[in-house]
């Protein structure tokens, strides 16, 4: 056990320890130490978190200004390409009409089986479309085809032409198969085709 002349001796050298200059400095360095890790964890680290979401919030808005500026230059390209083919959109009204034109495209038909000297046998539709453009107004329309099918007579190379001069003609036709056939009657033979064709126009979509 420590003895009581132990006791004061160690009380004497603690006073006289704290009683120098470099230990009342060290003491005062400790409180400052405490003091500035006292005011950083409830003085200054609300500001600290604040400038931190200000500099993501910066940092945000030019991200979404650089996509802005992107977007404005997308826009004014997409303009300048308008402009330099909008003399030629008719013509693109032309291939896809925004209704069937069932009677216009039975009178291209015609003209150009005469044109390829073809004979038309049969021609018939699965339906008869309304022409709806003057009612459709704002309303959602999508690409339809307009089915047809058709029968013709002729030789071969007159079949082709016509075949061709379809599918080359500025009203859009799809032609999606020619079945040929040979027959025979009165010692006469006979080369006929089968087609199946549809003219594509932009219809109103119907929401069941």
């Amino acid at each position: 056990m420590v003895t009581t002349s132990r006791k004061k001796q160690l009380s004497s050298a603690l006073l006289h320890f704290y009683q120098n200059p470099v230990a009342k400095v060290s003491m005062e360095l400790f409180l400052s130490i405490g003091l500035v890790l006292f005011l950083g964890a409830f003085a200054i680290r609300p500001t600290l978190v604040t400038m931190s979401n200000l500099l993501k919030e910066i940092d945000d808005k030019r991200q979404h200004n650089t996509l802005l500026e992107r977007k404005i230059a997308a826009l004014n390209t997409a303009q300048n390409e308008y402009r330099r083919v909008e003399e030629r959109l008719p013509l693109l009204n032309q291939a896809i009409p925004e209704e069937p034109e069932l009677i216009h495209n039975l009178k291209i038909i015609e003209k150009i089986a005469v044109d390829n000297q073809v004979v038309i046998q049969n021609l018939s539709v699965n339906e008869i479309p309304a022409e709806e453009n003057n009612q459709a107004g704002s309303r959602q329309k999508e690409l339809t085809n307009l089915p047809l099918n058709m029968s013709v007579m002729g030789d071969y190379l007159a079949i082709r032409g016509f075949v061709a001069a379809l599918q080359a003609n500025r009203r859009a036709v799809v032609v999606d198969s020619v079945t040929f056939s040979l027959s025979d009657s009165d010692d006469n033979r006979e080369l006929s085709a089968r087609m199946t064709m549809s003219f594509p126009y932009f219809g109103v979509v119907v929401k069941k």
